[in-house]
């Protein structure tokens, strides 16, 4: 199943250019770097929560750290992407014949053609450039999040439990 929410007027001749407020995506594709600090998704953190709110046309992504003893205990215990003036959303549910825990491990987050919309497997980019301003999120178990949208930011966040949830509102 593929959910898919496109806002035809704004997508069809403009596409949004992204923009990170206080981090960036490293070159690796697992990796964002948040206040002078490597934070590596896929190995450090693990995916909890989709929230998306229709009417204010914002996303939020949340992870927890990690309860792995290599995740260093200075890291964030929470983070949370959060991309407002969402214009185009699609989202590719996870391949049963994955592995149990593969929509919690991010394999890769990166920027993918705008011309490529409807590929939901690929990254092309760490940074943002003409063309190429859908931020991609792919996850081990094939799970695959798209977003154009005008800003993006990430923020730090306490987490005392795992909750894995979709909410749409």
């Amino acid at each position: 199943m593929l959910f898919r929410w496109h806002n035809d007027f704004f997508c069809n001749q403009f596409c949004l250019r992204m923009q990170l407020h206080g981090f960036s995506i490293l070159k690796g594709l697992t990796k964002i770097l948040l206040e002078g600090q490597e934070l590596d998704l896929h190995n450090d953190y693990e995916f909890t929560q989709i929230d998306y709110r229709i009417a204010a046309r914002q996303l939020q992504l949340h992870w927890v750290r990690s309860a792995g003893d290599w995740v260093r205990p200075s890291m964030p215990p929470a983070l949370t992407l959060v991309c407002a003036g969402v214009q185009v959303l699609k989202i590719r549910e996870a391949s049963e014949d994955e592995h149990v825990d593969g929509e919690k491990c991010l394999s890769s987050i990166g920027f993918m053609w705008n011309a490529m919309r409807d590929d939901m497997d690929g990254v092309a980019s760490h940074e943002v450039s003409q063309g190429c301003t859908d931020l991609a999120l792919i996850f081990m178990s094939d799970l695959s999040i798209k977003i154009a949208a005008a800003e993006a930011r990430i923020h730090r966040s306490r987490a005392t439990t795992i909750t894995s949830t979709t909410t749409f509102r």
